[in-house]
C-alpha cells in the first residue's frame, strides 16, 4: 500500500529522478528507558546514503505524535542539507493520512503537522508517501540506535558500522 500528497510543485511519480532525494523517517519507543528515538535517513535516486540522523527524546508524548516529530525532523534536516527536491516516507498511517488529507489539525500533534506544511514550502518540489515497516527498516533502526546514545547524532555520507549494511540490503 503506497498513499502520496504532491504539494507544491509536485515531484515526478515513481523511482525518484537525479536530484530528487529519499527521506525516511521513523520513531522508536524505549518504555524501560522512559525514552523514545527519532531516526531520518537520506538517500539519492541511486540508493545511496547521503546523511542521516539519530536522536534521543522524552517520551511524554503519543506514539503518532512522536511520528510526527520524526516527520518534521526529517523535513528539518532535509532543509539543513540544502535539499530542495525531497520525497518524504515513514511507516505511520495515522501521520501520512493527516498529511494526506488535513485530519490532524485538532489532533495533539496539529501543531506539529502544521508546521511541517509551513517548512514544506520552503522546497521545490515535497511529496509525503507511506511506505511499510518493511521499507523503513533503515529510518527504524536509526530511531533504536537513539536508546544507546548519549545524545543527537548526524552523519553525513559515512554511516555506523551497524546500519551501513541495513541500506545495502535495502537498495539491492
Amino acid at each position: 500500500m503506497s498513499w502520496s500528497l504532491l504539494t507544491l510543485r509536485p515531484c515526478n511519480s515513481g523511482a525518484p529522478a537525479p536530484k530528487i532525494y529519499k527521506v525516511n523517517f521513523d520513531a522508536a519507543v524505549f518504555r524501560s528507558s522512559n525514552l523514545a528515538g527519532l531516526g531520518v535517513i537520506v538517500r539519492d535516486n541511486c540508493g545511496a546514503a547521503i546523511g542521516a540522523l539519530s536522536m534521543p527524546t522524552s517520551l511524554d508524548r503519543s506514539v503518532a505524535e512522536l511520528e510526527a516529530l520524526a516527520c518534521h525532523r526529517a523535513v528539518q534536516f532535509a532543509l539543513e542539507i540544502g535539499l530542495s527536491r525531497v520525497v518524504i516516507e515513514g511507516d505511520s498511517a495515522v501521520v501520512i493520512d493527516a498529511l494526506l488529507n488535513g485530519t490532524g489539525k485538532l489532533a495533539s500533534y496539529g501543531n506539529i503537522l502544521d508546521d511541517i506544511h509551513v517548512q514544506a514550502s520552503a522546497f521545490q518540489c515535497i511529496a509525503f508517501n507511506y511506505v511499510s515497516r518493511v521499507c523503513n527498516s533503515v529510518a527504524d533502526a536509526l530511531a533504536r540506535k537513539a536508546s544507546s546514545s548519549v545524545g543527537f547524532q548526524v552523519w553525513l555520507e559515512d554511516l555506523p558500522a551497524d546500519i551501513a549494511p541495513l541500506v545495502f540490503c535495502d537498495v539491492h
